[in-house]
């Protein structure tokens, strides 16, 4: 599982799972089944082949009502609804900048340029090309660290799950540890809110779960920041050991 981490406005950091390359594709898979549909009733209601004899005529009705629709529909959705199309609402994921903000319409359209739609408004036959840079994409998004395709990668963009990979609730909070006689060594911690008691609860267990240096060093962070909230002197030394004390505090001095 890839992780990528954002920072909110409130300076907490965030961690949300990238989307897989197989994610990523039945995204794509939607989107196309969803146009094959629109083609079809289009067609169907216009009878472009039989109504239109003339040639410039029904040129321009396939450029105008079912070419430039699909060219144009990734950038678009995506910028309008803040990086989502039909087939990544479903499968629960989005676009969003490398640093978590929403993509602009320059993002949208580098990963549209990329993409290779507008190949098929020349020539029908060019729809060849277009699915070869969709296998390169799949390609390059498999073996990329955050599993990004080329377009991604010039945008600044990757594609997460909607919600962040690690979720807790006040429920999880309770079952850390229940000692009807604990003394709570800082009576301030009640200041904090439930979220931050969370944010802490998720940060020792990725520091076990993954004890490499940037999680140690978000959890040392974390620690020394919520010593200057409390209006300590200074951080104990053992930080991991005051983020758990100060969990078991909330518990017993808030339910």
């Amino acid at each position: 599982m890839k992780t990528i981490e954002f920072e909110s406005a409130q300076h907490v950091k965030v961690e949300y799972e990238l989307a897989s390359t197989g994610q990523r594709t039945a995204a794509a898979l939607i989107d196309l089944i969803a146009f094959v549909i629109y083609f079809i009733i289009v067609s169907f209601s216009l009878e472009l082949k039989n109504v239109f004899s003339d040639f410039g005529t029904d040129l321009f009705l396939t450029l105008l009502i079912i070419k430039l629709p699909w060219i144009f529909y990734n950038p678009l959705i995506e910028y309008i609804t803040r990086g989502q199309s039909l087939g990544k609402y479903a499968l629960g994921i989005r676009v969003v900048k490398v640093s978590g903000e929403r993509p602009g319409l320059k993002e949208v359209f580098t990963r549209w340029l990329f993409k290779g739609d507008f190949i098929w408004i020349s020539a029908d036959i060019f729809v060849l090309l277009w699915v070869g840079f969709g296998l390169l994409g799949i390609i390059f998004s498999a073996t990329a660290d955050r599993n990004q395709r080329l377009g991604d990668v010039i945008a600044n963009t990757v594609i997460i799950k909607n919600r962040s990979s690690l979720n807790y609730t006040l429920k999880d909070i309770l079952s850390i540890k229940n000692q009807d006689n604990h003394q709570p060594t800082y009576p301030n911690v009640t200041r904090f809110t439930d979220e931050d008691m969370l944010l802490i609860k998720n940060t020792i267990q990725r520091v076990q779960k993954y004890p490499n240096p940037e999680t140690k060093k978000f959890a040392v962070e974390l620690a020394d920041e919520t010593a200057v909230l409390l209006g300590l002197s200074e951080t104990p030394a053992k930080r991991m050991e005051f983020l758990q004390t100060l969990l078991q505090d909330y518990v017993v001095l808030t339910r």
